[in-house]
């Protein structure tokens, strides 16, 4: 009873503990790539897909009784016995496909008539747990093929490159042959040998009516293998990052489509090919379905054969600095919590606070700039400004809620420079959450206005972790209005002129898209989204070396596009309506219009966003009976006055403002004798902005360049009087700009008009040092 227990007890739970190769697969079961095990082995982990023409063959040429015997086939034994006691050493073993099995489990100890009696022994217990079909998939997937390659699977692919169900009769038959001598027989060697030994078995095949003769004749004129193929190695980045996160040694079944991951590759690397001769080597894209996250593609970096660049860095799990690629949500936020309307004016001036001074890619400002078009044109002073409104700790906490690992610093860390690149985030993050906006105007409608929780998730590349559980509720993170009409200010941005493909592109596709570029030229991003993609790209150094020209818009909107070129078309999102509302807006300002505006537009805005302020620009003035001059009813009769909404900046906005609007026109002059009365700012300062530090640059004589002052009056026939630090330096007339040349430290300017009203500001000079001649 002793004996059986432990005979019942000797079959170990996991028949292998070998160590396995990592390989994934596409969508469709298509190999993209694999790595080898950790003892140097091509052995692919254990499957149960075999295919019948291997089962066949291997059955017929191994063990033809396979499914008829219990693990031993007397008759092999004896007849091996007899032909072996004729000879000094051991010519035929006798083994069954289940003793072969028992044999690897052992590691092919000594061949000894003790280890026999060992192998039948395990044999017959193997029979007692496992169906034959299972025995031969364990056969069939650690049996050897000579040199390093364990497994049908990797000698299908080393052998002949394609999968074992692909594989004709007559290459089965060589896959065969190849278990019962692995090092004598491989392909590139022995040749005859394995032909013969090939041929045999396809004749024994066709004499047993299992190959028709047409069959036979065209398997024996099939070339044998004279190399060893590579192992396809598409998504080589993907493939460490699941042995990363999962495991090494283990089947990965993606959602990655392998023609499309060639193609983007393929576009990828003739991208990178163009940019090479300005030092840039490196990129990464992803391609997600939109509505399910699903990752599509995976192209971790450019390829390079000796990887003399850094292409081994997966640039979609590296942090890199944001630039300007963050803003859409940081406009979609404040429309969601009340903050902006889209086509609201925000300020465009320029601006320092402590040492920050941010400004515009183009140094140049607008004074007041429509909400949408400032996303679009992707200033960063209306950005800037718009985060010190809505506030950097509630934005970190909701890019965090967006999936943002990487903000994980306390937001005195970022300061404002947050929205401009201070921070760092990965390709995986941002496709992810851009994806998730997606989604979550997608379902809105599908939902009958109402929102699934589990919309807003990472990007996903398992097949088995593809979510399919709900959680319906009645608001978002971000309402759908707000998505909408973010994603409709992303698709007004003004595509590379020089890229011939992004014309194409409009034609068939619409896309809400967005570009970064960090500070020093260092990366350059770019992503978009429709109803069913998201393409999200990354170009630059892997080492973190700037470049001249090494913008989103140049250097990394080009590849997206070129990936979308590679994509169908699809329709655009639909309307929530649901969660839009009609409201009157003024058509100069984009706020809710007040009572005095007189120009108002009906204009579709999300519900969240109603409870913004009215317009404040539009102001009733009073003008005398000739419309030309101001007065009020202490220097002008009531009865005889004009009253006029007008739209008033400040001096300074009115200074940019008036350079770029269509529309706007400055006050009219006050009547000579209210001019007393003036009530209205009419005077500022343009540069410095109160607080600017200076640095003020050497020329080509070495002498240092002169510091333009600017002011601006709403009296363009004003007279100005300029001081610093309390000595006067000139006057101007209606182009306020003057020169001067202050010593390094801490200034006061103080401009002063004709009436007496002044305005000052305090800046500081600091001097960079004189270049020495080496």
């Amino acid at each position: 009873m002793v004996l059986l227990l432990l005979y019942v007890a000797w079959l170990p739970k996991k028949l292998f503990t070998d160590t396995y190769s990592t390989v994934i697969y596409d969508e469709h079961n298509e190999l993209l790539g694999a790595h080898i095990a950790k003892d140097g082995q091509w052995r692919f982990p254990y499957s149960d897909s075999i295919p019948d023409k291997f089962k066949t063959c291997i059955t017929y040429f191994e063990d033809e009784y396979f499914y008829r015997h219990l693990g031993v086939n007397p008759f092999s034994l004896s007849k091996a016995f007899i032909k072996n006691s004729k000879s000094d050493k051991v010519k035929s073993g006798g083994s069954t496909i289940t003793m072969q099995l028992a044999r690897l489990m052992r590691k092919n100890k000594a061949r000894t008539y003790w280890e026999k009696f060992v192998e039948i022994l395990l044999a017959f217990r193997i029979e007692l747990s496992y169906k034959k079909t299972s025995i031969l998939n364990q056969y069939a997937c650690h049996a050897p093929f000579g040199s390093n390659v364990v497994g049908l699977h990797a000698a299908s692919w080393r052998y002949f490159g394609r999968s074992p169900d692909k594989l004709s009769w007559a290459e089965c038959a060589v896959l065969a042959v190849l278990p019962n001598a692995p090092s004598l027989i491989y392909p590139g060697k022995n040749h005859k040998a394995l032909l013969n030994k090939r041929n045999r078995l396809l004749k024994k095949l066709y004499d047993n009516k299992v190959l028709d003769e047409s069959t036979y004749k065209l398997s024996l004129q099939e070339e044998l293998p004279e190399k060893a193929f590579a192992i396809p190695q598409y998504a080589p980045h993907l493939l460490a990052r699941a042995a990363s996160e999962h495991g090494s040694g283990k089947i990965y079944y993606s959602t990655l489509n392998k023609n499309l991951q060639q193609q983007i590759s393929a576009a990828l690397n003739n991208h990178i090919q163009n940019l090479t001769s300005n030092n840039i080597y490196n990129a990464g894209a992803i391609v997600l379905e939109t509505e399910t996250g699903k990752m599509l593609a995976y192209v971790g970096n450019s390829y390079s054969q000796k990887n003399e660049h850094d292409n081994y860095v997966d640039i979609i799990s590296s942090p890199r600095s944001t630039g300007s690629i963050l803003k859409p949500f940081l406009f979609a936020s404040m429309l969601n919590d009340s903050k902006i309307l889209p086509n609201m004016l925000l300020d465009d001036i320029p601006m320092q606070l402590g040492s920050y001074a941010p400004k515009n890619f183009n140094l140049t400002y607008d004074g007041l700039v429509p909400a949408s078009i400032a996303l679009a044109r992707s200033l960063n002073v209306p950005a800037v400004k718009m985060l010190q409104d809505y506030g950097t700790p509630r934005f970190q906490y909701q890019l965090q809620k967006l999936g943002f690992k990487n903000f994980n610093k306390p937001a005195t860390h970022y300061g404002l420079s947050l929205i401009l690149g201070g921070g760092e985030a990965t390709l995986w993050d941002l496709s992810s959450a851009y994806s998730s906006m997606g989604r979550t105007l997608m379902h809105y409608t599908s939902y009958t206005g109402k929102y699934d929780a589990n919309d807003y998730h990472d990007a996903v590349y398992l097949q088995s972790k593809v979510e399919t559980k709900k959680s319906i509720q009645k608001t978002s993170l971000i309402s759908a209005g707000s998505i909408w009409c973010t994603f409709n200010a992303m698709t007004e941005l003004a595509r590379p002129e020089d890229y011939v493909g992004s014309y194409r592109f409009l034609s068939s596709h619409r896309i809400a898209w967005k570009t970064g570029t960090s500070f020093g030229f260092r990366d350059a991003w770019a992503v978009g989204v429709n109803a069913k993609y998201t393409v999200a790209v990354w170009v630059g150094n892997a080492n973190g070396e700037g470049r001249p020209g090494l913008t989103g818009i140049v250097a990394a909107a080009p590849l997206m596009f070129a990936v979308f070129n590679l994509l169908p078309a699809h329709a655009w999102f639909n309307a929530p309506y649901q969660d839009m509302m009609n409201v009157l807006v003024c058509r100069q300002s984009g706020y809710k219009a007040s009572d005095v505006c007189p120009d108002k537009i009906v204009e579709s805005v999300p519900k969240s966003a109603s409870k913004t302020s009215l317009c404040p620009f539009h102001k009733m003035i009073h003008l005398d009976a000739t419309g030309k001059y101001r007065v009020n009813s202490t220097c002008y009769p009531v009865a005889q006055m004009q009253h006029k909404a007008w739209f008033i900046t400040s001096p300074v906005q009115e200074y940019y403002f008036k350079q770029h609007s269509s529309f706007y026109q400055p006050l009219p002059p006050y009547l000579p004798q209210c001019e007393n009365e003036i009530s209205t700012h009419q005077i500022d300062i343009v540069y410095p902005r109160p607080g600017f530090k200076i640095y003020i640059p050497y020329g080509e004589n070495e002498e240092k360049e002169r510091l333009i002052l600017k002011a601006t009056h709403k009296n363009n026939n004003a007279t100005l009087f300029w001081h610093l630090d309390g000595r006067y330096v000139g006057s101007t007339q209606k182009f306020h700009q003057l020169s001067v040349l202050p010593a390094k430290g801490k200034h006061t300017l103080e401009v002063i008009d004709e009436q007496g009203e002044s305005v000052n500001c305090s800046f500081e000079i600091v001097d960079k040092e004189k270049p020495i001649d080496k």
